[in-house]
Formats: C-alpha cells, sequence, structure tokens
C-alpha cells in the first residue's frame, strides 16, 4: 500500500494506570512479553508496509524512542506533543510534522485481536473504527445511518446513551483532513478532542464504518484492564496456534492445553501448568509450583517452591519464591513477594471489588481481583493484601501486616 504512514498515539502520563506508570509510559507495558506499542507496530506494518512510522510521545519520550526503534527497523519519526491537549493536537501535531500522504492513526494504549488487526489494515480514508462496549459511556458513542458515521458524542452522560457502539481507537484519513483539526475547540473537559473534528467531517464526507467484535478491544486505562489485556492477548496467541514449548520442562511435571513455553525458561520437578498460560523467556517455575489458568510470567521471573498463581501477571524479574499465592493480581517488575505473602482476591460477600483511581472508588465489575503492585516493591514475610489494594513503585511492606488500603509510591508500610 504505497502513500501511507502509520500514526501510533503514545503521549500521555497514564495516571489512572498508576501504579504501573510510575516507572515506565502506558504504550511500553508489556502484554505477552511485548510493549504495546510494539505490538501495534508489529502487526500493522506487517499487514499494511507503511512508508514511515510516526510515534506522538510527551511523558518519558526517551524511553519511548528507544523501544520503538528497537521494536522496529523501518523509518520511524518521533513527534513530541509538548502539552497533552488531547487527541485532536496528537493527531494534527503529526500530520503537520509528516506532510502530504494517506494516514492510518491507531491509539498504542489499546489492546487488539488479530481479527481487529486484519480489519485495520483494509481501512481507506475516511474510515473509523468502532466496537461495541459494555460501559458505552466511558468512550466516544457512534450515532450511523447507512453505513456511515453521522455523529460522535464524547462520554455523554449515561442516561442520554442510547447505543453501545462506541468509536475505538483507529481511523484512517487524508492530509486534508488536517484542515478540520485545526478548527475544533476545547471540549469541556478542555482537550481538543479528534471526535470534533469527524462530527465536522461527518457533515461535508462520508466517513464509512468499520467495525470489530467486543472481544476483538479493550481501553488498557486502568490497571486491572492490564489484568484482562493480557488474559485476551494469550488466548488470542493460542487460539491463532501459538501453543508451544521451548524451554526445559522436567519429566515429572504436568503441562496442560495451550501452554506456551519460551526459550530460556525452566519448569522444575512437580510442577503443575494449567493451559491457557505464558511462561517467558528465563522465567523459573517450581519445584512443587501451582500454574493455574491465564497466568502470564514474564521474563526473568521467579515462581518457587510450593507457590500457587492464578490469572495473574508476573512482570519482568518479579519474584514470588516460595508459599505465595497470588490471585488476580498484577505484580510489577523486580518486586519481590517475602515468605508467605498472599493476595486475597475475593470479597467475603462475593461483591464486585472497588479501586481508587484518581482519588475515586471506581467499581471493577469483578467479582475476583487480588493486587496491583507497583514495580520494585517488596513485602516482609507473612503479608496479606486484600482485594483491590495497590501498593505503589519501590514501596516496602513490613512483615505480617494485612493491608486494606493503598500503599504510596515509595512508603514503607508499618502495620
Amino acid at each position: 500500500m504505497g502513500g501511507l504512514k502509520l500514526v501510533l498515539l503514545a503521549a500521555g502520563k497514564g495516571v489512572r494506570m498508576r501504579p504501573l506508570t510510575e516507572t515506565r509510559p502506558k504504550p511500553l507495558l508489556p502484554v505477552l512479553g511485548e510493549p504495546m506499542i510494539c505490538r501495534h507496530v508489529r502487526e500493522l506494518a506487517t499487514r499494511v508496509q507503511p512508508d514511515e512510522v510516526i510515534v506522538v510521545v510527551s511523558y518519558l519520550k526517551d524511553a519511548m524512542e528507544e523501544a520503538v526503534r528497537r521494536c522496529y527497523e523501518g523509518r520511524v519519526t518521533i513527534v513530541d506533543q509538548g502539552e497533552e491537549r488531547g487527541t485532536g493536537d496528537a493527531i494534527r501535531v503529526a500530520i503537520e510534522a509528516s506532510g502530504p500522504s494517506k494516514y492510518l492513526i491507531v491509539y498504542s494504549d489499546l489492546f487488539l485481536s488479530g481479527r481487529a488487526y486484519d480489519v485495520i489494515s483494509k481501512m481507506r480514508p475516511y474510515t473509523v473504527l468502532t466496537a461495541e462496549a459494555s460501559e458505552p459511556w466511558n468512550y466516544g458513542v457512534v450515532t450511523v445511518r447507512d453505513g456511515r458515521l453521522l455523529r460522535v458524542v464524547e462520554k455523554p452522560p449515561r442516561e442520554q446513551v442510547s447505543s453501545n457502539l462506541v468509536y475505538s481507537g483507529a481511523l484512517a484519513v487524508e492530509y486534508e483532513f488536517l484542515d478540520f483539526l485545526r478548527k475544533i475547540k476545547p471540549s469541556p473537559r478542555g482537550e481538543l478532542e479528534v471526535t470534533d473534528a469527524l462530527n465536522e467531517l461527518a457533515g461535508k464526507a462520508d466517513v464509512n464504518i468499520a467495525t470489530i467484535g467486543q472481544e476483538d478491544w479493550l481501553d488498557v486505562g486502568r490497571p486491572w484492564d492490564y489484568l484482562l489485556a493480557n488474559r485476551l492477548a494469550l488466548r488470542d496467541a493460542v487460539a491463532r496456534g501459538g501453543a508451544r514449548v521451548r524451554g526445559e520442562v522436567h519429566s515429572t511435571a504436568f503441562m496442560g492445553e495451550g501452554v506456551i513455553v519460551e526459550e530460556g525458561a525452566e519448569v522444575g520437578p512437580y510442577t503443575v501448568i494449567e493451559g491457557p498460560a505464558y511462561i517467558g523467556p528465563g522465567v523459573r517455575v517450581g519445584p512443587s509450583s501451582h500454574i493455574r489458568p491465564e497466568t502470564i510470567l514474564l521474563s526473568g521471573s521467579k515462581v518457587g517452591y510450593a507457590v500457587e498463581v492464578k490469572a495473574s501477571v508476573l512482570m519482568e524479574n518479579a519474584r514470588a519464591p516460595h508459599f505465595n499465592y497470588v490471585g488476580d493480581s498484577v505484580i510489577g517488575e523486580d518486586v519481590n513477594l517475602g515468605a508467605g505473602t498472599i493476595t486475597a482476591n475475593l470479597r467475603f460477600d462475593h461483591g464486585t471489588i472497588k479501586v481508587e483511581v484518581k482519588g475515586e472508588r471506581v467499581d471493577t465489575g469483578l467479582t475476583k481481583l487480588g493486587a496491583i503492585m507497583g514495580g520494585h516493591s517488596q513485602t516482609g514475610i507473612n503479608v496479606s493484601l486484600m482485594p483491590g489494594v495497590k501498593v505503589g513503585s519501590y514501596a516496602v511492606i513490613f512483615p505480617g501486616c494485612v493491608v486494606y488500603r493503598d500503599v504510596r509510591e515509595r512508603e514503607v508500610y508499618r502495620c
């Protein structure tokens, strides 16, 4: 496809994703061991062969540039948005920096399935990607007539939502879209929203709709979304024939179906791994460990003796060395769990679990959710983390504590 440039929007501080974004930008959070933005570049560049990949950055931009150049060998242009003024402004600076072309624009903080990438790669200007959402009021709700976009209403009041079809973070435009982007005014949220430019465009030209399923995408905006994104990616990888064993597995270990064991991983004696599960490169599991379905162990992590991990992500070099239970949790990079540390993942009343996000208690809709631990934090022996608790990066929790509240970044928590 000649004359096409791929734009990835990767600015923003990811405040709602803390503590996971205290140590890295949100687009660099790994999904099955691969940064989200690199997953987008790999999947889309293979399909559309762009003339150029343009990445719009702001927060920790040096780390972003290094990661993208490491994962893509083609032509890459890094554009600094400067002040974060919204998606419309981010797209404007990308197009202004690059000049006349066709543009395929994708938000980098999304999970997208293989089917979604297939659909996006076939989009031609002007087209927007839509999908059904369980909470459409959190997104841009789309009105469609005869397969064409009529209007997008950004985050409408819940009682005014009449459709669950939403704009889902990808669009194909011509260079002339720049004229509409330059005219938009700040929204009530104080941002320059690309949806305002799309509404103006839809009044003057046909804007086509491409649609994917609700299971094909996820806006990774909050810590539990990151957990769900890894689960969806694991299911997608296994469904596409990705189950494989390349590491060393002891003869006494049990391996279920749909297990991925990467090169350099070691699975020790009497370990049980139920699939689907992902065991990354350099991971050590066992002896006598139990890895339950939908567990993702990223590179260099360790699950030691008599440890059970269920539907959780252990990020790079995280360690659960002995007598731990980790359930429905995210354990950040280089975290060390003291012996006997457990994560509680179920309320006594079996109700949905609430998590504090930007000072507000948010209902996750999940009945199973454990702890979210930021990078380089650690617990002493016999620590219990209650459902939905967040632990900031570099925090230390003293032995024997039962943690009912969030722990701040670098806090020393004594009980």
